[in-house]
């Protein structure tokens, strides 16, 4: 029998049993304690750093050299992912692994307004009655004011029906395609049908409750996707979820970050979870796929066939706390890297209904960019997004208490004045902040035009080569320079590049101009944080002199709200899913060539006609 160890946390005061041997990252899953693990594990990211305070280990000294100097090493720092537990062990998470809540877009933005309501839930009244010819037959079944198929009645509802004497409503859905009696309770049982829309990220998971008479929200929040220490990036997840074990890891993960947010709503709003008998759900194609179960091996694929129907499940089939005949629907995917949270974006924008081209970016752990009209909608994916989130950057990190979120550079001096979320001493930078840091770099003469550290008084020799210190040790919450390295800047150039490249494609596959382009929606984080302008004066976006910039707020939410409120709008994504053209950016001939051009700050002129070369 394999020993038990314990593990101690701290400053967390969280303890938990393992089997002896066990993966330090392991441990803390175990714990439910969430530390940062961009690689899941790998080794490669350096995030998973803890300080051993005491107790047995053995370590698998690979690959700490290039993320853990030796004086860090002597104050005890290790990385979790590289620890096995052999004996009890005492270990400190240090402030810059911990995560904490960050800064998530709850509301619903441009798409609260979903049209005329008709969600795919109603209540109506029942009408029983006996037919004396038939005494053995039953009470007949019949909804007062319903036209439309007969209904399905699963046994146990329709037994209930049966037995009772007293007037009752029944809850009738269409969303399996086609009608069906999930409930019915007495008249004064049944006041009111609730829905939840939910935005499932690779991140975060945000969720509403809505009523479904009237649309009004009564309660939001928003909580961490538990499935992070099993990877950020979601080709990690997709590895990890290949095996069954771990798929189901994984499957779990989701549905208690799902649960958590589903059961703060609903007791902030003062109802049972169980009142709430439908969910709609707009997630990228990745989180449709571990949330449902469903493997996603094949999407590692760049030919993968991907179903453009939506996810359809009863909640109680995996696991989500709701009614149990409540049904969760997944706005539809497109593709590997196309999913529903972009079919959420082009619903909410409209843009799909407009005789101008529109183009819509969405920042998140991906990125994705969409480009068209009411004639034609085309897509494309590239990983950009983590560092655009500050992931895999040294000194990155989310958008949360202690992260710098903005930045000045005195051109003049090169010296970065930062403001923080929450006012507090820096731990690290996130996306908002490393957009204006690097634009001010660039400014100051610190970078040159391919993104490479010039000679400057701020700029030294450090562990992993040149770099650039933002923040001095002494003004930080950690105790050590914040700095931007040479590193950094490749992984930020060539993040840089995807994205501005993939939108170059699409221009050029439909032979358009930036000037053609009449209206820019920018969904998530990007579109609320980042100063656009600088996203411009960099290259991370071409500029558009003649379009109209929209932010979109969490078009995921919003496109998950208002196939909650309506079955048209549910309709309308199923369309959109169709109607979406992929480019594949692995195997597409014009992406190489968009790509290197843009591995210059800003990039091509033809993108950039307003800025100075």
């Amino acid at each position: 029998m394999t020993q038990e160890v314990t593990v101690v946390f701290h400053p967390l005061n969280k303890v938990v049993s393992v089997p002896r041997g066990t993966n330090l990252l392991a441990a803390f899953r175990e714990a439910g304690v969430q530390i940062e693990s961009i690689c899941g594990g790998k080794g490669e990211c350096g995030k998973c750093r803890v300080i051993i305070d005491k107790g047995e280990y053995a370590e698998r000294a690979h690959t700490h050299k290039k993320h853990l100097t030796e004086k860090e090493r002597a104050l005890g720092y290790r990385l979790a992912c590289e620890i096995s537990v052999t004996g009890n062990l005492e270990v400190t998470v240090p402030v810059e692994s911990r995560i904490e809540r960050p800064q998530i877009l709850i509301g619903l933005g441009m798409g609260q307004d979903a049209g005329e309501i008709n969600p795919s839930v109603v209540i109506y009244p029942l009408q029983i009655s006996a037919d004396p010819g038939l005494p053995f037959s039953g009470r007949s079944i019949r909804l007062s004011g319903y036209r439309g198929p007969r209904p399905q009645i699963p046994d146990a509802i329709y037994r209930k029906i049966q037995a009772s004497e007293a007037p009752l409503k029944a809850i009738l859905t269409h969303t399996n395609g086609y009608p069906e009696i999930i409930d019915a309770a007495g008249e004064d049982d049944v006041p009111t049908v609730y829905g939840i829309a939910l935005d499932l990220g690779t991140t975060t998971v945000v969720g509403t409750l809505i009523d479904l008479a009237t649309g009004c929200v009564l309660a939001q929040d928003a909580t961490l996707n538990r499935q992070i220490t099993y990877g950020e990036e979601v080709i990690t997840r997709i590895a990890f979820g290949r095996r069954p074990e771990g798929l189901a890891l994984l499957q779990q993960a989701a549905v208690e970050s799902i649960n958590r947010v589903v059961e703060s709503i609903t007791a902030s709003a003062g109802i049972r979870p169980a009142d709430a008998v439908e969910c709609c759900i707009g997630g990228n194609t990745v989180m449709n796929h571990l949330l449902t179960g469903t493997d996603p091996g094949y999407l590692e694929l760049a030919d993968a066939d991907v179903s453009r129907r939506p996810f359809i499940r009863k909640a109680r089939a995996l696991g989500i706390g709701l009614h149990p005949e409540a049904y969760c629907y997944c706005l539809p995917n497109v593709s590997r890297f196309v999913g529903g949270d972009a079919v959420g974006d082009v619903l909410t924008s409209g843009l799909h209904l407009q005789p101008e081209i529109s183009l819509l970016i969405d920042l998140g752990t991906n990125g994705e960019i969409i480009i068209g009209n009411r004639d034609w909608i085309a897509s494309a994916s590239c990983a950009s997004g983590p560092a655009f989130e500050g992931a895999g950057i040294s000194a990155g990190m989310r958008a949360m208490r202690g992260a710098i979120e903005r930045v000045e550079i005195d051109p003049d001096t090169g010296e970065a004045s930062v403001q923080v979320i929450g006012g507090t001493l820096p731990r690290g930078i996130c996306g908002s902040g490393l957009i204006d840091a690097v634009t001010g770099m660039f400014r100051a003469g610190i970078l040159d035009f391919k993104g490479y550290l010039n000679t400057h008084p701020l700029v030294r020799d450090g562990h992993a080569g040149a770099e650039y210190v933002l923040v001095p040790a002494e003004a930080t919450a950690t105790g050590r320079d914040i700095v931007i390295t040479q590193q950094d800047m490749d992984y930020f150039m060539d993040s840089k590049a995807a994205l501005c490249g993939a939108i170059g494609v699409l221009l050029k596959k439909y032979r358009l101009t930036v000037a053609d382009i009449r209206h820019v929606y920018l969904a998530g984080a990007f579109g609320a944080f980042a100063d656009l302008q600088n996203a411009v004066a960099f290259g991370i976006i071409p500029s558009f002199p003649n379009a109209e910039t929209h932010s979109l707020g969490n078009g995921s939410l919003s496109g998950a709200y208002a196939a909650l409120m309506s079955l048209e709008k549910r309709a309308e994504a199923e369309k959109i899913a169709e109607m979406l053209v992929y480019i594949d950016l692995l195997v597409d001939v014009d992406f190489i060539e968009e790509y290197t051009a843009a591995l210059f700050i800003p990039g091509k002129k033809a993108y950039f006609p307003d800025i100075e070369a």
